[in-house]
């Protein structure tokens, strides 16, 4: 047993050593042409490796590649850079640039329920759950001067599903002195609420004074927007200036009418961070608008708007937000038939806010209050004499935050109205129910502060 142990070991050794001597005799194609017969190969290698290099031979390349960058600078003159008719080797395919864009959709599911519905307003309270927005869009870079942004929206009125364009704008984000314009359709920068989708914002139902004043959704209109970020240090201030067709106000479904002069406004914003994760950011905004072709009346708004922060690395949050929005409307003068004298209508005076608290208490809940009032203090009754009258609503909300991309929220309110200018129903009570889901696909654009 032994004996045939040891000569399987023998074997095994002199299998091994023939393996090793077969790998150490065969010579690879490259030693071959390095050594040579003679040696000389392997001289050729090392005077290649240790040769100087010349100072005619590189002053002579130097020459002809700055003559060849030279040509490709004359190529790419009057370009910009964008469209060179020369592809320089540092140089991206725009066409490939364009690909890396952002793309995303958001659906939202909003169900809504109030037992009175029959004898309240109903604003948007159908009592059933629908898809209250299906939006996509596409955003990102096309070229080193400019981005794009487009967003598209499907929503649900009275049974039915309209389409249409919410923002479709180019924007030149680098201007000298810290200056951008904005120039297409878009949800003007006005306020707080108004640039924020229904989507994105921190609670179901519309606020009832932009509601009022802007619609259920947001003011977008078709036109330009420059803005500048102050140069102080000591506060972040960005000030904002718009120009619009001013041919709808709030949400349309048409081009509107042809008006007699564009919509102008302003937003003044400013930002600090008081530190340990404090931070806020409050504005102020002016819009003049015409909202009629014919008897040029002029509406005036004046806003406020704020938010105050604190987070802790998205465990907990702490939020406050509130707008105040007061709204004028002058009426022109009107010639009486008989007797020629000139009358004005009284100035329409409406104001409103809102003040919302909301607190993240953990990674994946939160809860919130919020309170509103509205009130038109140029209402009459039937003695022509001003009446009392105001929309108020306390709401409370739960939210489960599944991740930055989806979130469930359940909320009641509880909203009180009275109008004395009615004969009827001049004190309304009602408790309404609203449930909504959000899902977002892709990469969606940041959120605001």
């Amino acid at each position: 047993m032994r004996k045939q142990f040891l000569n399987w070991k023998s074997l095994s050794a002199l299998l091994a050593m023939a393996f090793v001597i077969s790998i150490y005799s065969q010579t690879s194609k490259w030693e071959e042409e390095l050594n040579g017969s003679d040696g000389s190969q392997k001289k050729k290698y090392l005077n290649i490796a240790q040769a100087k290099p010349s100072t005619e031979n590189w002053e002579a390349d130097l020459e002809n590649d700055l003559k060849e960058q030279e040509e490709k600078d004359r190529g790419m003159s009057g370009s910009r850079g964008v469209t060179s008719p020369v592809q320089t080797g540092n140089q991206i395919n725009r066409s490939a640039q364009n690909l890396m864009m952002d793309v995303s959709a958001a659906i939202d599911l909003v169900g809504a329920w109030d037992r009175n519905k029959p004898r309240g307003t109903g604003d948007r309270i159908d009592n059933k759950l629908d898809v209250r927005t299906a939006e996509f869009g596409f955003t990102g870079a096309v070229d080193q001067w400019l981005r794009a942004n487009f967003l598209a929206a499907a929503h649900g009125e009275n049974g039915q599903y309209f389409f249409e364009v919410h923002e479709a704008n180019v924007q030149f984000p680098f201007l000298p002195f810290n200056t951008s314009l904005k120039v297409g359709q878009m949800f003007m920068d006005i306020g707080r609420l108004n640039k924020i989708h229904s989507h994105d914002r921190p609670f179901t139902m519309t606020p009832i004074v932009h509601e009022k004043f802007f619609g259920w959704e947001s003011a977008m209109d078709t036109g330009a927007e420059f803005s500048i970020l102050l140069p102080w240090k000591f506060i972040t201030q960005e000030l904002v200036f718009g120009a619009t067709n001013g041919m709808k106000w709030g949400h349309a479904h048409s081009a509107g009418q042809p008006k007699n002069n564009p919509m102008a406004y302003a937003h003044l914003k400013h930002f600090y961070y008081f530190g340990n994760n404090w931070g806020t950011q409050f504005g102020f905004s002016g819009v003049r608008y015409e909202p009629t072709q014919n008897r040029r009346n002029e509406r005036f708004l004046y806003g406020m708007d704020a938010v105050l922060r604190w987070n802790r690395s998205n465990l907990r949050e702490l939020m406050f937000m509130t707008e105040a929005w007061y709204q004028q409307e002058f009426f022109p003068e009107v010639a009486d038939p008989v007797t020629f004298e000139q009358s004005r209508a009284p100035t329409r005076n409406q104001w409103g806010y809102y003040l919302f608290i909301d607190y993240k208490f953990h990674q994946l809940w939160s809860g919130g209050v919020r309170f509103d009032y509205f009130t038109d203090k140029s209402l009459v009754g039937s003695n022509g004499r001003s009446v009392d009258n105001a929309i108020e609503a306390q709401s409370l909300q739960v939210t489960f935050h599944s991740s930055e991309f989806g979130k469930i929220r359940g909320s009641i309110e509880r909203r009180f109205i009275m109008d004395y200018s009615k004969t009827d129903f001049q004190e309304v009570r009602e408790i309404r129910f609203y449930a909504q889901a959000v899902a977002i696909l892709g990469s969606h654009p940041a959120h605001s502060y």
